[in-house]
C-alpha cells in the first residue's frame, strides 16, 4: 500500500515486497506487504505491528498471519482502540441515540477533528458533564471542545473550553447537542470525559376545578405551563410557572377557588385545595422542620368569606433547658401595643375553634414560657419569661440554673458580717505528742510561709484532737478543692490519711457552740494532690478532697462555681479573700468569724520584686497569682501572712464592671479564682505585702475530672 508499511518489518531483515498466501488455505492476500525474508529467503510468518501508524489503537494485531488472522485481509489492524475512538483504523466522532451516557477521549493525537451528536426523544433537552484536560489559551484558539445548542456545527454556540477547569453544567433547549474537538500538531493532553442524560420538568398535576396547558419553546421544547380555572371558579396564585434549568418549576401551583377572595400566602408553607369537598376546603401543609400554628383547614362560605383564620407556620421548638429548671407553659397572647395587637389578641382568646394540636415539642405563636429554678438556692440566669415570635424563635436568653455561686444575702458595706456558704474549713487530727502545722511564731522574718499552718491554740483547740489548719471551697456536694500543702505533710509531695483530715460546712462561728445545728461533719474518703504540685516551691499547690459523707445543700451550705473561661485572663483586677485564720483570736473569743478582706490582683514582676527586696526570691510561676490588700474595703480583717484561705471572684456589678451595685442579689455567680499558697511574713499585718494564690483556672479540666 505505500512505504510507510514498513515500519512493521523487523530492523535486521531484508524488504522484499510479495505476495504472500495465508498457510493452511492458501488463500492470497490480495495486495503485495512489505516483508521480511529470513535465512533462507522465505516470508517471515511474524510480521511485527507496532501500533504507531494507528495513533489510537490501544492494543493492536501483530500479523501473525494464524489460520483465523484477518489483520491485512480485512484491515483490522487494532484489535482494541482507546476510549473514544472507533473502526478498524480507530477513527472519533459519531451520533449518539440514548437516554443517557459519556464521552471519553483520552491521549488525543494531534491534528484531530471529532464530532459528536447527541440526541435524546422529544420533548426531553440534554444535560451534559464535562471533565477537560487540553492545551490551555486564553480563547481556545489551539486545542478546544466547542459545544452548540442543535446538532450540527451551524447551530449555536453554548460555550468553547480549553485548558484543566471544570465547565459548569451544560443544558440544551432542544434534544440535541453538538460536540466538536479540535486538537492541532503542536502538543497533547489528557483529553476529557463527558457525561450526558436526558432531562426535563415532569408534569405537575392539573388544579381541582381548573386545567393547565402546555407552552413549548424552540425545538418543540416544554417551557411553561399556563394556568385556567372552570367557571364560576377563579384561579388564585400565579397563572404561569416556568421550567427552570434545574429542572424544576418556578413558584407554587395555584388553586381554583369560588366566591371567596384569593387567600394570603402561607410563609415557609403552602396551601391546597381538598380533593371533592364540597364546599370548596383548602388545606395548609407547613415545610419541614416547620409547624403550623392555627387552623389546619378553611372553607369557602356561602357569604363569600373564608371561615376560621390564617394560619402561620412557625419553627418555636421548645428550648431546651437542664432539670435544675422548673418551666410553666402560658397559653398564646398577643401583647397589648397598638390596636392591630390588640384585635390580634381578642381573636386568639375568642370563644371559636381552639388551636391546632401541634406536634410534641412545638408551641403556637405568642405562646409564653415562664422559667425558675428547681430550688431556691439555685443561681438563675438568663430570661425569666421567653416568648415564640412570629420568626420561629423564642425572645430574650437562654435559661440556665446553676447549683453553685448563689449568694443572696451579702451586703458589700458589710462584709465581715456575711456567711460564706461554700467556706469548708479543713481539720487534721494532731499527732500524740506532736504539734500539726507549723506555728506563726516559727517562721522566721524573711522567710516565706505556707498559710494554713498551725499555731498557738485556744484552751478548748487544745483539748481537742483536732486542728484547724486551712480553708477550702465546697465546688459540689462530694469535693473540696483547698492548697496541696493543706493536706500533705511538710515538703512532702502525697496526700495524708484521710483518717486524718475532717471537713466541716457551715460555719459561721469559729466555735461549735455558737451553731451546731447548721454544721456538717464530713468525713473524708479519699485525697488527690496534683501530680505536678512541688512542695519546695509550692507550684501547682491544689489538691481535691473527696468526701465520704455528701454534703447537705440548703441556705446554709452551698456549692461555689468554678472558674469560667473568660476569669482565665484575670491578671489584674480585684476579689475577696475568705478564710479561717490557723491562728485563733483570744480577744474575739466565740464571736470570731472567717476572715475577709479585699485585694487587688496585680503582674508577678512586682511580686518578685518585692519578695527580692526583703532578701527572699521566689519564683512566681505561670500557675500563680499575686495580691495585695486593699485597706480601705470596711473592716478587713485580712492578712498577708496568716490567712490559710480561698480568693473569689464575686458576682457583683463593681467587681463584674464599673458600675456601683450596693445590695443584694448577684448579677453572676461567685466563681473560685485562687487558694492562698503562701505569702511574705514581718509578724505583723502589713496591706502592702503581696501574698501568693494557686490560679485555680490552670486546673479547671483536672478538678472536673475529679469531680465525677
Amino acid at each position: 500500500p505505500g512505504p510507510e508499511w514498513s515500519v512493521m518489518c523487523r530492523g535486521c531483515c531484508e524488504y522484499d515486497v510479495i505476495r504472500c498466501k495465508c498457510p493452511l488455505h492458501g488463500t492470497p492476500v490480495g495486495y503485495a506487504v512489505p516483508c521480511c525474508r529470513n535465512a533462507i529467503n522465505e516470508c517471515d510468518p511474524c510480521i511485527i505491528h507496532p501500533c504507531s501508524i494507528f495513533e489510537n489503537c490501544k492494543r493492536c494485531n501483530n500479523g501473525t498471519w494464524g489460520s483465523r488472522d484477518d489483520f491485512f485481509i480485512n484491515g483490522r489492524y487494532c484489535s482494541e482502540c482507546r476510549p473514544g475512538w472507533s473502526g478498524g483504523d480507530c477513527m472519533c466522532g459519531g451520533v449518539i441515540r440514548k437516554k443517557q451516557g459519556h464521552l471519553v477521549l483520552e491521549s488525543y493525537p494531534n491534528n484531530a477533528r471529532c464530532e459528536w451528536t447527541i440526541q435524546v426523544d422529544r420533548p426531553f433537552t440534554v444535560e451534559l458533564f464535562m471533565m477537560v484536560s487540553v492545551e490551555f489559551h486564553h480563547s481556545c484558539h489551539y486545542d478546544y471542545i466547542e459545544v452548540r445548542d442543535g446538532d450540527s456545527v451551524r447551530s449555536r454556540v453554548i460555550g468553547r473550553f480549553c485548558g484543566t477547569n471544570r465547565p459548569p453544567p451544560i443544558h440544551s433547549t432542544g434534544n440535541s447537542l453538538h460536540i466538536l474537538f479540535v486538537s492541532d500538531g503542536y502538543k497533547n493532553f489528557d483529553g476529557f470525559f463527558a457525561t450526558f442524560q436526558e432531562t426535563s420538568c415532569t408534569l405537575p398535576p392539573k388544579p381541582a376545578h381548573g386545567d393547565h396547558f402546555l407552552v413549548y419553546g424552540p425545538n418543540d421544547v416544554l417551557i411553561a405551563l399556563q394556568y385556567l380555572c372552570h367557571q364560576p371558579y377563579e384561579l388564585s396564585g400565579i397563572s404561569q410557572r416556568t421550567c427552570l434549568p434545574n429542572n424544576t418549576w418556578s413558584g407554587s401551583s395555584p388553586v381554583c377557588i369560588t366566591g371567596c377572595p384569593p387567600l394570603p400566602r402561607l410563609y415557609n408553607g403552602y396551601q391546597q385545595v381538598v380533593s371533592g369537598a364540597q364546599p370548596l376546603t383548602v388545606e395548609f401543609i407547613c415545610n419541614h422542620s416547620y409547624a403550623l400554628s392555627g387552623d389546619s383547614q378553611r372553607t369557602c362560605q356561602a357569604d363569600g368569606t373564608w371561615t376560621g383564620l390564617q394560619p402561620f407556620c412557625v419553627r418555636c421548638r421548645e428550648p431546651k433547658v437542664s432539670e435544675l429548671v422548673k418551666q410553666r407553659v402560658l397559653p398564646p397572647q398577643a401583647p397589648f401595643k397598638t390596636p392591630v395587637h390588640k384585635l390580634l389578641s381578642r381573636q386568639l382568646r375568642s370563644d371559636g375553634p381552639l388551636l391546632s394540636q401541634l406536634p410534641p415539642g412545638f408551641h403556637h405563636l405568642y405562646t409564653h414560657i415562664e422559667y425558675e429554678c428547681a430550688s431556691p438556692f439555685y443561681h438563675h440566669s438568663g430570661s425569666s419569661r421567653r416568648t415564640c415570635l412570629k420568626t420561629g424563635k423564642w425572645s430574650g436568653r437562654h435559661v440556665s440554673c446553676s447549683p453553685c455561686g448563689k449568694h443572696p444575702a451579702f451586703d458589700p458595706e458589710r462584709p465581715g458580717e456575711a456567711h460564706w456558704p461554700w467556706l469548708a474549713a479543713i481539720y487534721r487530727r494532731s499527732s500524740v505528742g506532736t504539734e500539726s502545722g507549723v506555728s506563726k511564731a516559727d517562721g522566721q522574718a524573711g522567710t516565706p510561709k505556707k498559710h494554713g499552718g498551725s499555731g498557738s491554740r485556744s484552751t478548748s483547740e487544745q483539748a481537742s484532737q483536732w486542728q484547724l489548719v486551712c480553708s477550702g471551697a465546697l465546688v459540689n456536694q462530694r469535693t473540696v478543692v483547698v492548697a496541696a500543702h493543706c493536706v500533705s505533710e511538710l515538703g512532702k509531695g502525697y496526700p495524708l490519711d484521710p483518717d486524718r483530715v475532717k471537713v466541716v460546712v457551715g460555719m459561721h462561728y469559729r466555735h461549735d457552740n455558737r451553731e451546731s445545728k447548721a454544721l456538717q461533719h464530713l468525713r473524708v474518703s479519699s485525697i488527690v494532690i496534683h501530680p505536678d504540685y512541688d512542695p519546695l516551691i509550692l507550684d501547682s499547690d491544689l489538691a481535691v478532697i473527696k468526701l465520704l459523707d455528701k454534703a447537705r445543700i440548703g441556705e446554709k451550705v452551698l456549692p461555689l462555681c468554678l472558674p469560667d473561661g473568660q476569669d482565665s485572663e484575670v491578671t489584674e483586677g480585684q476579689g475577696l479573700v475568705t478564710g479561717w485564720s490557723p491562728i485563733p483570736d483570744p480577744s474575739l473569743g466565740s464571736e470570731e468569724k472567717a476572715r475577709v478582706g479585699l485585694v487587688h490582683l496585680t503582674d508577678v514582676v512586682p511580686c518578685e520584686n518585692q519578695y527580692a527586696r526583703n532578701g527572699v526570691p521566689v519564683s512566681v510561676t505561670e500557675n500563680m497569682l499575686c495580691g495585695s490588700q486593699k485597706p480601705d474595703y470596711g473592716d478587713s480583717s485580712i492578712c498577708p501572712s496568716d490567712t490559710g484561705g480561698i480568693l473569689v471572684l464575686p458576682g457583683l456589678a463593681q467587681f463584674q464592671s464599673n458600675n456601683k451595685q450596693t445590695q443584694g442579689e448577684s448579677r453572676e455567680p461567685w466563681r473560685l479564682l485562687g487558694l492562698v499558697s503562701f505569702g511574705y511574713d514581718q509578724g505583723e499585718c502589713d496591706p502592702d505585702l503581696y501574698t501568693v494564690y494557686t490560679r485555680v483556672d490552670s486546673f479547671k479540666d483536672w478538678i472536673q475530672a475529679h469531680m465525677k
